[in-house]
């Protein structure tokens, strides 16, 4: 994303998704609005963890940000931590590598290219990559993949027991290489689900979305999606009635 310094500043609430992330950017950060009303400036290259609550980020002038979102089971072959150590985090990817972010940033300035700035980020994250241990690899690809199946109505047990693995075991791997618990996870992936269904499936009412996405209580269907966007339901698609997240699954 670029914009000049005669463009006017855009804001944009940030909500929860399944994807660890990078920003780096080579111009003017973003300025970043809490729920809990902290106004923070971005350093210039983060890692944000998964998160479960909302913020408004805003750019400030002159912007130029290259942005990397990783599969859910991507991330944990790049950095070599628990993702669940930066969950609810943005951390400036300076205090993990120091000197080398360092150089990465100034790298970023100089180029003069989209093309080249990518590949700067991309030959950072190739020296980075170490695979994680096969069997670990298999069970949290094969536990995503289970719970996207379902569309996020499952539970943890269900889950261990078509993985043949403890419900605890489950959830330390989870919580390692993916960022969040079993549970959480789960919670995340329905979301996410919900959200589709207010792209694609119109004609359903807030009711018949609760019962779609295995809430049997609308108030804890509208609590959970308050506490992930700051709107209820009824607020979110007034405010966004063209709203889509992913056009091509619809």
């Amino acid at each position: 994303m670029e914009s000049d310094i005669y463009d006017a500043d855009v804001m944009e609430r940030v909500i929860p998704t399944e994807n660890i992330q990078l920003m780096f950017h080579y111009k003017n950060p973003f300025v970043v609005f809490h729920s809990n009303d902290s106004v923070i400036k971005q350093p210039r290259s983060i890692i944000s963890g998964l998160i479960d609550n909302y913020s408004d980020v805003s750019t400030a002038g002159e912007t130029g940000v290259v942005f990397i979102s990783f599969q859910p089971t991507g991330a944990c072959h790049f950095f070599n931590f628990p993702l669940s150590e930066i969950e609810n985090l943005s951390v400036d990817l300076t205090d993990i590598f120091n000197s080398e972010i360092r150089q990465i940033e100034e790298l970023l300035y100089l180029k003069d290219t989209i093309r080249e700035k990518v590949t700067v980020i991309e030959n950072f994250l190739i020296r980075r990559y170490s695979p994680i241990p096969s069997h670990d690899g298999l069970l949290i690809q094969k536990g995503v993949e289970i719970v996207k199946n379902c569309k996020g109505q499952t539970n943890a047990k269900y889950l261990s027991d078509c993985l043949y693995t403890s419900p605890k075991t489950l959830e330390r791997k989870f919580a390692k290489y993916l960022g969040k618990t079993t549970k959480q996870l789960i919670k995340l992936i329905r979301f996410q689900e919900v959200l589709h269904d207010f792209s694609c499936v119109n004609e359903l009412s807030l009711t018949e979305l609760a019962y779609k996405n295995g809430y049997f209580d609308q108030s804890h269907f509208i609590h959970d999606f308050k506490s992930y966007t700051g709107y209820t339901p009824k607020e979110f698609s007034t405010k966004y009635p063209d709203f889509n997240i992913n056009t091509d699954s619809c």
